[in-house]
């Protein structure tokens, strides 16, 4: 048989073999039995073996995988992964559609199903997949293209023609009721232990290194959004039509609605017939259908305005508790924490459990010893929700909350339902502030941890924060197990953090209500720490997102001398509280803005933005009248059409980008 007939005879195979595929998992039908199936698969492998120069990325032979892949690397997310805010009441909802209305008269919701499996980010670039990320934190999530490659309900390659350039599809990720079952039948058969919750094992699958195994366990995949420029439909449910053309499985068990009994009865029926459903299902999520009014609600930090899900009260599992224990915050809230006998909560085991304050002990009437019933708070979080009185010993106490400080022996004060330590010295308070500001998301000093800050605290090198940059080698060489490497490290990584972003700084001072989108907000509007401190009430609330909570807490924050003083004090050791530094001499791209847009292929994003701002520069997210500079990456947006409409903005490559770095950095 000639090339060219081999050639016709192997891309006729993956046609068949990719309509079956089709029609099997999407349409729920098919026109040929597994085994005739097999063979054509097997057919098809032997015909590529012998002819690779034949190889194409999309062939439905690749989804069975290799061996050895590996998994660890980030991947960085183009468009933020949010997670979705929770409800567990009718009246939280009805609260949630007032607040849209404010804002947009006239709107329609969507109901879906909420699926109980791991978030995915499938990216399409000319109609191929070419990358797949789990969520992460929202900014970066883990590699996974070649397991999500294995999985026939996501194409390799989307059907038809009329699909944007560039897509990003987002969906989840599990394992139905009927493959967890077979695969812990499996198990229990070859002696091991089997899984306990098919979400869990699902997210184990994809992070497994080798691909064929994936494929064995048959992950599904339901898709429900689409990012991407020029799209050809406006609103939720249309672009379900588009979905399902291009080759995904999507949501059919939906309702387009506004009505508040129509949700309500969709709500109670799924929650009722649950169990028909071939896959798990943790609730119901409600979104604004139109993307126009979703544009307008946007985002928080944390979830999309625009969508909430209302989530299925789960069954209580039954534990006891063994004993109390009561921690200090590092703004000296007294919470009480219950030790319980360890107990299995879908899928993880649950050893202590937050009983908040003592009204929330005193409204359960919790006595030592009881017998608790527990759920997952959003599956996450585990909380009492009843305690089982019928089974309270005879002679088991109540609860009382304590009258001292268990840290510092202070008395404790009473404001509202919490009770403080008003104790500034107290050592628990102390070490919390430290272990705040070098934190991941702060100062992100790394190997300076909790137990660290303890040794160094109980040493008396670590009392205060500043004492961080007063810490020298013979410091930690005091301390048992720490090594003259693992030292200057530390110190490495101490001096690193000076020269961090300002935001972090702010962040880092654990300012009530202050969190990261706040911080970053307060340096886009003041450039250096002094002009925030001497910042009026009004001035503040007049910043979009920073309302009189958050103004009245900066404001009292700033009012105490001991809080000046810290920030004085951490001046004087050289770590940065401007957005623009100060000496121009040492800070060649004072003044310059940059904005970025695609991927950068030698660093993140983030790592890029704190090299232009510890050079003195700034970065923004946005395309402005300020911006200098763009800096143009793979798979880059809408941002560079913005940028060439505009005269006095340079376009550089990421080459171009570094170079002037690297040269800036030795002006500096």
């Amino acid at each position: 048989m000639d090339h060219h007939n081999i050639k016709k005879k192997i891309h006729k195979l993956r046609k068949e073999l990719s309509e079956y595929n089709y029609q099997y998992y999407m349409m729920d039908h098919s026109e040929i039995s597994d085994y005739d199936f097999d063979q054509k698969l097997k057919k098809l492998f032997f015909l590529e073996k012998k002819y690779p120069e034949f190889y194409d990325p999309t062939s439905p032979t690749l989804r069975i995988g290799v061996d050895n892949t590996s998994y660890n690397d980030p991947i960085h997310h183009q468009y933020k992964m949010y997670s979705l805010k929770n409800t567990y009441s009718k009246k939280e909802f009805i609260i949630w559609k007032k607040r849209i209305k404010k804002y947009i008269s006239s709107f329609s919701l969507i109901c879906e199903l909420k699926y109980d499996g791991v978030s995915i980010n499938l990216i399409y670039k000319n109609g191929f997949l070419t990358h797949a990320g789990t969520r992460g934190d929202g900014i970066k999530g883990e590699n996974v293209t070649e397991n999500v490659r294995t999985i026939p309900s996501i194409p390799l390659q989307l059907r038809g023609n009329k699909y944007p350039p560039y897509l990003e599809i987002r969906g989840e990720i599990f394992l139905s009721k009927k493959n967890f079952i077979y695969i812990n039948k499996k198990r229990i058969k070859s002696g091991k232990n089997p899984y306990s919750h098919p979400r869990n094992t699902a997210s184990g699958t994809l992070k497994m290194k080798n691909t064929q195994e994936v494929y064995k366990r048959s992950l599904s995949c339901i898709v429900y959004t689409v990012i991407g420029n020029h799209l050809p439909f406006h609103t939720q449910n249309k672009s379900f039509q588009y979905l399902q053309n291009w080759g995904f499985k999507v949501p059919k068990k939906f309702i387009l609605g506004f009505k508040n009994k129509d949700i309500f009865q969709y709500i109670d029926y799924w929650n009722k017939w649950k169990h028909l459903l071939s896959y798990h299902i943790d609730g119901i999520v409600i979104k604004v259908n139109e993307y126009k009014n979703q544009s307008i609600l946007g985002y928080t930090n944390k979830y999309p305005r625009w969508a909430i899900a209302y989530k299925f009260k789960q069954k209580l599992s039954e534990t006891n508790l063994l004993k109390l224990k009561f921690q200090v915050g590092r703004t000296g809230i007294i919470t009480p924490v219950a030790h319980v006998r360890p107990i299995k909560i879908s899928g993880t085991k649950i050893k202590k459990v937050a009983l908040y304050n003592d009204h929330f002990i005193q409204k359960m009437g919790i006595h030592y010893g009881d017998t608790l019933l527990l759920e997952k708070g959003g599956n996450i979080i585990p909380k009492v929700t009843k305690v089982n009185v019928k089974k309270r010993l005879k002679n088991a106490y109540p609860i009382n909350f304590l009258k001292k400080c268990p840290s510092c022996d202070h008395l404790l004060t009473k404001n509202k339902k919490f009770f403080f330590c008003k104790n500034k010295n107290c050592p628990s308070q102390k070490r919390k502030k430290i272990q705040h500001f070098v934190s991941e998301k702060a100062m992100n000093i790394k190997g300076i941890g909790k137990k660290m800050i303890k040794k160094l605290y109980q040493k008396g090198y670590l009392s205060e924060i500043t004492d961080l940059y007063k810490l020298k080698s013979e410091d930690f060489i005091k301390i048992y197990g720490v090594k003259k490497k693992l030292t200057d490290v530390l110190l490495k990584n101490i001096e690193k953090s000076k020269y961090n972003s300002y935001h972090r700084l702010i962040y880092a001072l654990g300012i009530p209500h202050v969190g990261e989108y706040i911080s970053k907000k307060l340096t886009e509007h003041f450039v250096n720490i002094h002009f925030l401190i001497s910042a009026s009430y009004d001035h503040l609330t007049s910043i979009l997102g920073i309302g009189k909570k958050i103004a009245e807490s900066i404001k009292t924050y700033f009012s105490i001398d001991k809080n000046k003083n810290l920030v004085e004090k951490i001046i004087q050791y050289g770590v940065n509280f401007t957005q623009y530094p100060i000496n121009k001499k040492f800070y060649p791209l004072e003044g310059k803005s940059f904005v970025f847009t695609g991927k950068l292929s030698h660093m993140t994003r983030n790592i890029a933005k704190n090299k232009v701002e510890s050079l003195g520069g700034r970065v923004f997210n946005t395309v402005n009248n300020k911006i200098h500079f763009i800096v143009v990456g793979k798979n880059f947006g809408s941002k560079l059409e913005k940028c060439m409409k505009k005269k006095n903005i340079k376009i550089l490559n990421e080459d171009i980008f570094m170079k002037i770095i690297e040269h800036k950095k030795k002006e500096k």
